[in-house]
């Protein structure tokens, strides 16, 4: 009795938990995320799934999974593996942390404690970096603690707690202006320090202003209400003159504005642009001018590259999208600012294109400009008189100026579709004309298809398909027709050669055509139903299955025939299977057959081009499984295939059912429960009740005979399965603590299967 009365002290004192002394509970909860709750000697408690600390009140939880807490109407600290870092002494713990995956040098991590009124601080070790002495503590940067005595501020070292400033400035602040600097102030005025406390700048000046680059070596400063700019080592390269100073078009340039007017200096100091714009501002990676109304661009190298003379100037990259500011250090944006760009500059009412340098591309004619991006080609679209062309980066005619829009994909109710058109689908250019669509061949300079369609769309890289209003007709690659314009009809390619023609005569009937492209009929038949999309999927890869009926493996099948196991070769020659009385499409030369052992009754395999028998046609069912698996069934009992006809599975499951997005299959067999991988191999042995699997822990719950217990991904067991009860961790993340039940007795388990140092014969319920 005296070693659990020890044992009850030590946890309610918030302390470590010793494993050897085991605290019996009121109850038990599971836990959620980083605690549980749990009753001990009628007190309700938050239990850290450390198994280490408890405490009465959680406070916070830092980035870092520290916790401040309150026990005895005290506070403290803990870290993620429960040690105590702050002891539950405190009036006050407060957690001081940044958690930045993209700029790691950014992080930090230490917690400030106060008691009677005095600050300290510690690491998230619990080391004391800061003595509790001070007047007040707060994190200053991701390497300093700025640290407050008799009303004055100093700073330490955020890793050792060595003081590098003792407190003497009436405000210490981490600077915006130079990278690794504190901005100090003292009598009112604001200087700049280096962390090891030496002065750069003197405590002299009102202020000191970021210019626009981060990670810059020039900033501005303000003295007597006007600014002038400083370097790196805090030496003024312009006196302070001006009203305003900012970023120029390039880092180490600047605008420079006084009595309204903005001019630009270099890093000397030197105006290189004198005081004469009205307004500046970024542009891509230059500077858009302007003066009065009109406007112009400022190069990197401070020169004007575009004068100051137009209505309007924007920048646009060569996706066609317009450009803003990007000269910002960020990793994206400058990654986007590193790509070429051109400015569409107005005047009037005529548009045209510089490039990036400078350079004019086009001269002032076009009432609209624009870059037009079509697959991997770059175009200037240009617009003069309502009519449309394109011209290329160099101001050649690629595309005259008679039409009256381009189009790429769908667009009020026009449809163009090349995705099936081949490699040089760049070369062809939807175009807009007298409110129809047509084909342009930008390769060979020449109109392909006139513009009279509503729809185009390529069948393969040698044949397109025609449709206006009600009637189709069919081209091949050079624009030629092929197939004449036909009403209520449509025509398929089904090969680079061979087209189905659908028809449908007035007597109500449908008829169907196999013919070669000059027109000869190669082959029909009264009962054929050819529908583009009708055709047997099981063996096609996902990409293909959205795709129209083809031949594959020199056949096509011929659905609506009675026989049902009729194909047609590429000469128009009927190819019958006569030992089915199915077959399915050909894909790789193989192809699902079926075979009628009675009006009720077919059983299915998979044969070759040669009919020679792949797979035994003597099973119930195929049914697609996965993109390249299918599933087989034979009486009550399934299997799985690879497309080729090898068995991945045997026929030996009574359930095999997919685990959507996982690499895992689970297996049914004499209604125990298994695990497979993608590959068949088995993970678990179909031998349990019942398998749930984690995601983000990658773990599964298996359960047997009324016992749990869980394996990981590997099929190991990690928690063997002898627990009555089990419930998980609610956290997304993790499933660890568990909460088990052995016997009667409720505890917990760690990631290891150890138990927490407490049991309880109750579970908590609701109305506790």
């Amino acid at each position: 009795m005296k070693g659990k009365y020890l044992a009850i002290v030590c946890l309610l004192s918030g302390g470590p938990l010793s494993a050897q002394q085991p605290v019996i509970a009121d109850y038990l909860d599971r836990f959620d995320g980083e605690f549980a709750t749990v009753m001990i000697a009628r007190q309700k408690q938050l239990l850290h799934h450390s198994g280490k600390v408890l405490i009465d009140k959680l406070e916070n939880i830092s980035y870092y999974r520290s916790a401040v807490g309150v026990k005895h109407n005290a506070y403290g600290a803990f870290n993620d593996a429960g040690k105590i870092i702050a002891p539950f002494k405190f009036d006050d713990v407060t957690i001081r942390d940044e958690k930045d995956e993209k700029y790691p040098e950014k992080n930090y991590h230490f917690a400030i404690t106060r008691l009677n009124g005095r600050y300290g601080a510690v690491d998230s070790e619990g080391k004391q970096l800061c003595a509790p002495v001070y007047n007040e503590i707060d994190g200053l940067s991701p390497r300093l603690i700025k640290i407050k005595r008799d009303g004055l501020w100093g700073w330490a070292d955020m890793k050792t707690g060595k003081v590098l400033q003792s407190p003497k400035y009436e405000q210490v602040d981490n600077s915006y202006v130079r990278d690794s600097t504190v901005q100090i102030t003292q009598d009112g005025k604001r200087g700049l320090a280096a962390e090891d406390g030496s002065i750069i700048v003197k405590p002299a000046y009102e202020s000191f202003n970021y210019l626009g680059y981060q990670g810059s070596t020039f900033f501005g400063y303000t003295i007597n209400g006007k600014t002038g700019i400083m370097n790196k080592a805090g030496h003024p390269i312009t006196p302070a003159i001006y009203d305003k100073c900012s970023r120029g078009p390039s880092p180490v340039l600047f605008a420079v504005t006084s009595n309204d007017k903005t001019g630009i200096t270099d890093a000397a100091g030197k105006l290189l642009l004198p005081l004469q714009y009205t307004r500046v501002e970024g542009v891509a990676n230059a500077m858009k001018a302007y003066i009065g109304t009109k406007c112009g661009i400022i190069g990197g190298t401070g020169k004007e590259i575009i004068p100051v003379q137009y209505d309007d100037i924007k920048a646009f990259n060569t996706a066609g999208q317009e450009m803003y500011d990007l000269i910002i250090s960020d990793g994206n944006q400058k990654e986007e600012a590193a790509q070429p760009y051109y400015f569409m500059v107005r005047k009037g009412a005529l548009t045209t294109l510089f490039d990036q340098t400078g350079k004019q591309l086009l001269p002032f004619k076009y009432a609209k400009t624009a870059l037009y991006a079509y697959h991997d080609s770059l175009y200037i679209q240009v617009t003069e008189q309502g009519k449309t062309g394109l011209l290329d980066l160099q101001g050649k005619t690629v595309l005259p100026l008679v039409y009256e829009d381009l189009l790429s994909g769908y667009n009020d109710g026009f449809s163009y579709q090349d995705d099936a058109a081949g490699k040089d689908r760049s070369d062809y250019l939807p175009v807009l004309k007298n409110g129809n669509l047509g084909l342009y061949n930008v390769r060979s300079g020449k109109e392909m298809l006139p513009p009279v369609y509503n729809r185009i769309r390529w069948h393969n890289s040698h044949i397109l398909s025609l449709s206006s209003g009600d009637s189709a007709s069919m081209a091949d690659r050079s624009g030629r027709v092929i197939k004449a314009a036909k009403k209520y009809g449509f025509f398929t390619a089904v090969d680079t050669n061979r087209i189905v023609e659908t028809q449908y005569p007035d007597n109500g009937t449908t008829l169907c055509i196999l013919t070669d492209l000059a027109g000869n009929k190669l082959y029909t038949n009264p009962s054929w139903e050819f529908k583009e999309d009708t055709y047997s999927r099981a063996l096609l890869p996902a990409e293909e299955r959205n795709g129209h009926a083809q031949f594959n493996n020199g056949l096509l099948k011929i659905w609506g025939d009675p026989r049902n196991n009729v194909f047609v070769d590429e000469q128009g020659k009927e190819v019958v299977f006569e030992n089915y009385s199915f077959v399915g499409d050909f894909r790789n030369g193989l192809a699902l057959a079926g075979k009628d052992l009675s009006p009720e009754h077919t059983v299915y395999g998979i044969i070759n081009r040669q009919q020679q028998v792949v797979l035994p046609v003597n099973l119930n069912d195929i049914t697609t499984f996965q993109d390249s698996i299918l599933m087989i069934r034979q009486a009550d009992m399934k299997g799985l295939i690879r497309k080729d006809g090898s068995i991945l599975l045997p026929v030996a499951y009574e359930r095999i059912d997919k685990m959507y997005g996982q690499p895992y299959i689970k297996v049914t067999a004499k209604k125990k429960e298994g695990i497979t991988d993608i590959n068949g191999k088995i993970i678990l042995p179909a031998v349990y009740d019942e398998v749930s699997y984690y995601e983000k822990a990658k773990l599964f719950k298996i359960e047997k005979a009324g016992k749990s217990g869980i394996a990981d991904a590997k099929g190991n067991i990690v928690i063997p399965v002898l627990y009555d009860e089990m419930e998980v961790n609610r956290s997304y993340d993790n499933i660890f603590p568990l909460l088990v039940k052995e016997g009667k007795w409720f505890f917990y388990l760690d990631k290891d299967g150890k138990p927490f140092p407490y049991r309880s014969l109750k579970k908590k319920s609701y109305n506790d």
